[in-house]
């Protein structure tokens, strides 16, 4: 008895060469019938035994490639046949107003396509733009779902016959490759010198810029998701040219490099780092230095982890292979987006590049490189962008569907719908005026992309955040819902774990607009999805100058010593860390109480740094923790139980007055043990607030807990109580998760009122 049964299969299976393999295993298997790309996920049309069906259903799950993701598999309908059809063919794609498909992110370069372009005899050999249904653009090429060529921005070169055939051949892998093309009829590259001259096309463009970059030039080169600025990484003075023309004068560097091997040269790695690395999402990933001699000096001054990501498009593999280390950073001045059309790079970054390697393909979504931070137990993501977006975070049950505007520093959006919730890429500071208009351009593409529609705005507490605003733009007619900033951190931490139990937060960042009008960052929270109490949260101090204090983080050691000491002898001790900030300090202690009031992690961090290694300024956020870090790591023991914790207090004054009394100690011990330190604090927190309120679980979340020595820390103190810790493993801990959160809080309460 010949059955026909129909399925919707959900999840990433667009763009990763699932229809071609459903095809295959319809032949494999004796199967009749279609399937079809359609904006609800891909239709099956299923004729043949029962059994047949049940064992193409284990195969297609068995087999499904490494960047999909099934998600379920739905039985529509059913019925009895007496004949089948002759085949098993794919059918044209279908969108309708409901779009649940999901699009998969840009993926590496993989092995076939990497022999292809090495090998002499194959037409597509050198060819800097080699992709298949295994490999290449997908998030960042595409205008419009269901997934086909015309709705990319491939749909501008029609493919030669070659290509075609290849793209109709079931056996081939670039059957149904939408980005599909060849040196016949795809994208080429041109060389131009920074006036915009063209000087060279296709391989001899290739050629020029080894040529430029061996004389130790600076060029803007068009990759994935957009420019990047290239220098030789052994050429400190190109490297110092860069960081003087970018106005970069400390922040680190990443590093390309062309393999592993030449890696290892850099880096220590563990074995996960290794396939982090060479997967087809192939971040950045920030490692423990081993031998910085071998690079410029300036490459990431005052800290120990270096970030190294390899090749992932073939053009990076064909550049490579002539020249490494390459600096590899993004095309843009500091907090503004990234670079990704031509005529933009040839306007803004005339004054940095001495010459630009760019390609025809235009970039529809730009989307900077993600960042990973290596850990052996599991990594940690600081820049969730290319090889993870537009993947969604999946919730234990359905919300209703809202836009989270989320932060403002490191801006991203967030929709909800179902049981997902859909995180922007990465899109800068929300303060520069180029970063608010491309989050309006991307929560424009989202929207349509899936059809989105609202019911509610989800938004900071901040009445001034940018990225509230712009999602009101963008949305003038939703109700709002206010979800405080640190709550916020807790909820995504709790989404992306599956978790609706209560649970304590230790949430530890920077700043963030407390219920009180406070300025927060080191809280201990108790409560779920229904509401939160903050329990705990890190003793206040004064904020000289407010964000000014950001970067003169002598401004957060001084308050440090105003509250542990006295005015008087924090003066004294001013005298001697910061000689130069003397006058001003003492200018400070005249309107002090006009300052405001914080309970900032990171300002403590930045305060602490700035009085053990007798630093006053920096020039970028964190920079100080982040040298304060690497300091800690040349110590091997940390002694003392310093910070005095009570149930809803953690008092650093007793570790800052010890610090104060041995101001000639060498620098290494006391950075280990103010991590040390405050690991003991939160733990003994976290265990006294789990106790108060009946909780077993405890979820971390903030920008703090990107620094892997606190993590390291504070994560077998938490254990060794007993306590269920929750950390991220999907989403940045920083502000970049806040969206999801907020989404998180407003699509369930919204969901719950609905019943």
């Amino acid at each position: 008895m010949l059955k026909e049964k129909h399925y919707s299969v959900s999840g990433i299976v667009q763009g990763v060469g699932f229809r071609p393999l459903c095809v295959r295993i319809a032949h494999r298997c004796s199967i009749k019938g279609s399937v079809a790309n359609t904006s609800d996920g891909v239709m099956l049309c299923l004729q043949g035994e029962e059994s047949s069906i049940q064992n193409y259903l284990d195969e297609l799950r068995r087999e499904c490639p490494d960047v999909a993701l099934i998600i379920e598999i739905t039985l529509l309908d059913e019925k009895t046949i007496d004949v089948p059809d002759e085949d098993f063919i794919i059918l044209k794609s279908v969108r309708s107003e409901r779009q649940r498909v999901l699009l998969p992110p840009d993926m590496a370069t993989c092995a076939d396509c990497l022999a292809d372009i090495r090998n002499p005899g194959n037409r597509r050999f050198r060819y800097p733009f080699t992709n298949c249904t295994n490999c290449g653009p997908r998030f960042s090429i595409v205008k419009t779902l269901p997934y086909d060529r015309p709705g990319t921005t491939m749909s501008i070169f029609p493919m030669c016959p070659d290509c075609t055939h290849e793209y109709r051949d079931e056996t081939n892998r670039r059957f149904h490759a939408q980005p599909n093309a060849c040196p016949e009829c795809g994208p080429h590259l041109t060389f131009t010198d920074g006036d915009g001259a063209e000087l060279a096309s296709g391989e001899k463009a290739l050629s020029l810029t080894v040529d430029w970059l061996r004389q130790g030039r600076i060029l803007a080169i068009k990759g994935l998701g957009g420019f990047h600025l290239v220098c030789d990484a052994r050429n400190e003075t190109a490297v110092a040219l860069l960081r003087k023309r970018k106005r970069r004068p400390s922040r680190p560097f990443a590093l390309m490099v062309k393999d592993l091997d030449e890696a290892e040269l850099y880096v220590s790695m563990f074995e996960e780092d290794k396939h982090l690395l060479s997967g087809s999402r192939a971040p950045i990933v920030l490692l423990p230095m081993k031998d910085s001699s071998l690079l410029a000096p300036s490459i990431a001054p005052g800290l120990d982890k270096l970030g190294i990501m390899l090749p992932y498009t073939p053009l990076h593999h064909l550049l490579l292979e002539q020249i490494s280390p390459l600096v590899m950073t993004s095309a843009n001045i500091s907090g503004s987006p990234l670079v990704s059309d031509n005529n933009e790079a040839l306007q803004k970054l005339a004054a940095i590049c001495d010459g630009f390697l760019m390609h025809n393909r235009p970039i529809h979504m730009k989307i900077d490189d993600s960042v990973l931070l290596s850990r052996r137990e599991a990594p940690v993501i600081v820049r969730r962008a290319r090889g993870y977006v537009p993947n969604p975070v999946i919730t234990s049950r359905e919300l209703a569907p809202v836009i989270a505007a989320g932060a403002e520093m490191k801006g991203t959006f967030a929709f909800s719908q179902d049981n997902m919730i859909f995180p922007s890429q990465y899109l800068g500071d929300m303060k520069e005026l180029g970063t608010a208009q491309f989050y309006s351009q991307a929560v424009e593409h989202f929207k349509r992309l899936y059809n989105f529609a609202p019911q509610a705005l989800a938004h900071d507490l901040h009445p001034l955040f940018i990225s509230t605003a712009q999602a009101r733009k963008a949305f003038p007619d939703l109700q709002t819902i206010g979800v405080q900033h640190h709550y916020a951190h807790m909820m995504a931490c709790l989404a992306e774990n599956r978790s609706e139990c209560n649970a304590v937060g230790l949430i530890l960042d920077g700043v963030g607009y407390g219920e009180d009008g406070t300025i927060w960052g080191g809280e201990i929270l108790a409560g779920g999805t229904q509401g939160f109490e903050r329990a705990a949260h890190l003793r206040a101090f004064r904020l000289p100058g407010g964000d000014i204090a950001v970067k003169e983080i002598w401004r957060c050691g001084f308050s440090l010593l105003v509250e542990t000491c006295g005015a008087d002898e924090a003066l004294r001790l001013c005298s001697s860390l910061w000689p130069k900030e003397t006058a001003k300090a003492s200018q400070l202690l005249k309107v002090w109480n006009s300052f405001p009031l914080c309970t900032s992690c990171g300002r403590l961090f930045d305060g602490t740094a700035s009085i053990i290694m007798r630093k006053s300024r920096v020039t970028y956020d964190g920079e100080g923790a982040m040298e304060l870090e690497a300091l800690a790591r040349k110590s091997t023991s940390a002694s003392g139980d310093l910070f005095s914790v009570s149930e809803t207090e953690l008092d650093w004054r007793p570790f800052v007055l010890d610090l104060c009394q041995d101001m000639t100690a060498a620098p290494e011990k006391p950075a280990l043990a103010f991590h040390a330190n405050l690991a003991e604090a939160l733990a003994a927190s976290a265990v006294m607030n789990a106790s108060r309120f009946g909780l077993e679980t405890v979820a971390l979340s903030g920008g703090c807990w990107q620094n892997s020595l606190l993590l390291d820390e504070s994560l077998p103190r938490l254990r060794k109580s007993g306590l269920r810790v929750l950390t991220h493993s999907l989403l940045s801990p920083n502000d970049e998760c806040v969206s999801v959160g907020q989404a998180y809080v407003a699509g369930m309460r919204l969901a719950a009122q609905a019943k």
